[in-house]
């Protein structure tokens, strides 16, 4: 009988016996090399317990892993990250109208919603991240980003730069984890966006794609390159609640135009994506419905994109004026255009120059002389902005503050940072409540409270951002800290339907 392998481990057999009538091969007393050798079979009581040996081993180790915080499908240190607490703003919600500050419909669920750039594969060039090493391996990289998801626990996720190739992994994944999925990219794309639910709370009611390069904004402003970005929108209908055709969550994911020069166009981007959500709250289907819209917008806090998503009216003035003029003065080469190539990866082209003469060099001028065309263009753009009936509230920017204040902007309460890469830090991602712009706050004392008691909303708390100071000096993805060079938001909402 042969020798037996289990888990990598030889069973034992004891001592080789050679009975006295054993052959040698060759008549040579001392040549044993092709003697034959009888082994005795092992009891079948005695292979069970071994067996049972070493699966107690294994889970003495799972159990010791367990009991130090970490995940014991993941013990290796090259597939560990940075897991960070969740920060509550409230220890005990109670779904008393005294405690939440607002009369509590019939019907309620308890929310944790993600958005989280993971770095598409396609993109990754060494001298983009020349300290990652092997961290940028997908065989390494894909599994810390599930387990870091089974960590945080999301129950609505929006990804963006999902690789097409490993749409496969995603799925799989996501049904492992009890989620339902579905993806979109644009067809000059390698990789797009992706929105999954947790099936237990969640199911699908329809979806929608925004070609953004495809449509006019206004029916008059068309786009200026083509950049082959997209919004993928999907209905959730929650499950388990008295009336269905009332409960429910639109969530909008988008990943706007990258380009430094690109201001304009993420400004007309974002009036597109809020343009569409507006359309679908107006239908009699989504009326009552809460609306999300998340991703990686390519912007800061205090340039005009993020100021048309969030304020009503919107003025542009100053710096953020002159940035929008001076992007209308840039002009994008030909291989971007589709002219003479098929690119397809951010940073395809120099910030400056592309092959033209006379070109803005700074993205971000305080001043800007602007052509009579410009100025009006930069108008028309602001003036539909302020035709909408809807606006963005960050949900990190409302309230973060209260749970990590030196980590809270006094001018936006946002915290410091969603991206960390070799050659620019800085907050680009944004988890939006879409609300009605006659949403008007009667004290901006409380605008917690107040947007609460308007949308049926009650901010449980969030997954904590790190500060600038606690990062390392190295760029992102590196072993054992991040997966990406992006790193997720998440915040809980106790969401109430009427």
């Amino acid at each position: 009988m042969s020798s037996q392998m289990e888990d990598g481990e030889p069973i034992s057999h004891g001592k080789a016996q050679s009975p006295s009538n054993s052959v040698s091969s060759y008549s040579s007393e001392n040549d044993v090399t092709h003697q034959k050798i009888f082994r005795c079979p092992l009891a079948d009581d005695h292979i069970k317990k071994i067996r049972e040996e070493r699966a107690q081993r294994r889970q003495s180790r799972r159990n010791s892993l367990i009991s130090q915080g970490k995940d014991p499908d993941f013990p290796t240190p090259d597939l560990q990250f940075i897991e960070r607490p969740f920060l509550h703003v409230y220890r005990e919600v109670s779904q008393d109208s005294k405690t939440s500050g607002m009369q509590v419909p019939p019907s309620s669920l308890d929310v944790q919603i993600m958005t989280y750039n993971t770095l598409a594969q396609t993109l990754i060039r060494r001298d983009f991240f020349p300290q990652s090493g092997s961290a940028l391996k997908w065989h390494k990289r894909s599994k810390v980003l599930v387990h870091e998801l089974k960590t945080y626990k999301p129950d609505i996720v929006s990804l963006q730069e999902v690789d097409y190739n490993e749409l496969g992994f995603w799925h799989e994944n996501f049904h492992k984890l009890g989620f339902g999925s579905t993806f979109r990219r644009h067809e000059g794309k390698t990789h797009g966006l992706m929105v999954a639910w947790n099936n237990e709370k969640f199911q699908q009611d329809n979806e929608w794609m925004l070609d953004y390069d495809t449509i006019l904004a206004g029916n008059a402003i068309s786009a200026r390159t083509r950049t082959k970005n997209i919004a993928l929108i999907v209905s959730l209908s929650v499950k388990n609640m008295t009336n269905l055709s009332t409960s429910g969550v639109i969530v909008a994911n988008t990943h706007l135009f990258w380009h430094p020069f690109g201001v304009f166009e993420r400004l007309r981007q974002s009036f597109l994506v809020l343009k569409k959500i507006e359309e679908i709250k107006t239908c009699p289907k989504y009326y009552g419905w809460h609306s999300l819209l998340m991703g990686d917008f390519n912007t800061e806090p205090e340039e005009p994109p993020y100021m048309a998503i969030t304020r009503r009216p919107l003025t542009l003035t100053g710096s953020a004026r002159a940035m929008t003029e001076c992007s209308l003065a840039y002009r994008y080469s030909k291989m971007r255009n589709g002219e003479e190539s098929d690119q397809d990866e951010e940073c395809d082209e120099e910030s400056t120059g592309e092959g033209q003469h006379d070109q803005p060099q700074n993205p971000k001028p305080k001043y800007f002389v602007a052509t009579k065309e410009q100025k009006n263009l930069v108008n028309q753009l602001v003036a539909l902005h302020n035709s909408l009936h809807v606006k963005g509230i960050s949900l990190y920017g409302l309230s973060y503050g209260k749970v990590h204040p030196d980590n809270s902007k006094e001018n936006h309460g946002e915290p410091e940072l969603s991206n960390w890469a070799n050659t620019w830090c800085g907050l680009l991602d944004y988890i939006f409540y879409i609300e009605r712009n006659d949403n008007v706050s009667s004290s901006k004392d409380e605008p917690v409270k107040n947007f609460e008691d308007q949308n049926n909303v009650k901010i449980i708390g969030y997954l904590r951002m790190p500060r600038a100071e606690e990062m390392p000096k190295h760029s992102q993805p590196f072993e054992g800290e991040y997966a990406s060079d992006h790193i997720s938001l998440m915040c809980q909402l106790r969401l109430f339907w009427q």
